[in-house]
């Protein structure tokens, strides 16, 4: 049985917030009844072209930019593919929905548990500024902040988990990484931290879409969600 840990990170976009239903509902309301384009799918490749812009960056060694950069290129890109016309303003607007996306239902009692343990953090690609409008929306109850800003770069780079650990006051070995995407978790035990992975089976919109259900590492910890995660290290103890 692993150690309790000293400190929680979170990976936030899919594992503590719903990016799917904000996103198409943002998309739908913009392309308008009558156009082709699939929102639901749009929204999935608005969000795997995200990944892929910030998994390039670390892999070329590129300079840290905001990820609103990122994520509004992303789109800028999949609109004019699909001939959806928006203006720079609608852009931005569209764009500020990555700053609205909601927990997941058991997200608020599941934080409140685990900070009850230790401190809680998110080792999130967003900025400071991202993580506090989501922490304000959504009611995270975050100890502080940590991840990509805190290293100037982005997962899955090393820095971005060790010293996220290190301000939340952890040595890596006795820090959680918790998430719903098992590359993150791979890229943080390769690190030395500890790993949770926690089903999200609606993620992408619906089950097999894109979804991970499967456990497919040695993971320290597997859970259904965040109360359930708490539960078990609790029981553990």
């Amino acid at each position: 049985m692993p150690q309790v840990p000293d400190g929680f990170l979170f990976d936030v976009y899919g594992t503590v917030c719903d990016w799917f239903t904000p996103m198409r509902n943002a998309l739908a309301l913009h392309i308008g009844v009558g156009h082709p384009t699939d929102a639901d799918e749009l929204a999935r490749r608005w969000r795997n072209g995200y990944a892929r812009g910030t998994s390039m960056r670390v892999r070329d060694d590129l300079d840290y930019i905001p990820l609103t950069d990122i994520t509004r290129d992303a789109l800028a890109s999949l609109l004019a593919e699909h001939e959806v016309p928006t203006t720079a303003p609608e852009l931005d607007a569209l764009n500020g929905v990555w700053r609205r996306l909601p927990p997941w239902p058991d997200v608020t009692e599941g934080l409140a548990a685990l900070k009850s343990i230790a401190p809680i953090a998110p080792c999130s690609n967003g900025h400071f500024s991202d993580m506090e409008a989501l922490a304000r929306f959504g009611g995270l109850p975050w100890t502080l902040l940590a991840g990509s800003e805190v290293s100037g770069q982005y997962k899955p780079h090393a820095d971005t988990y060790l010293k996220s650990a290190h301000k939340l006051g952890a040595d890596p070995g006795n820090c959680l990484m918790v998430a719903c995407h098992q590359g993150d978790l791979k890229s943080a035990q390769s690190h030395g931290l500890q790993t949770a992975f926690v089903t999200r089976p609606t993620e992408f919109g619906g089950e097999g879409l894109g979804e991970e259900r499967e456990v497919t590492g040695d993971w320290d910890w597997v859970a259904s969600d965040f109360v359930d995660l708490a539960r078990q290290i609790r029981d553990s103890s």
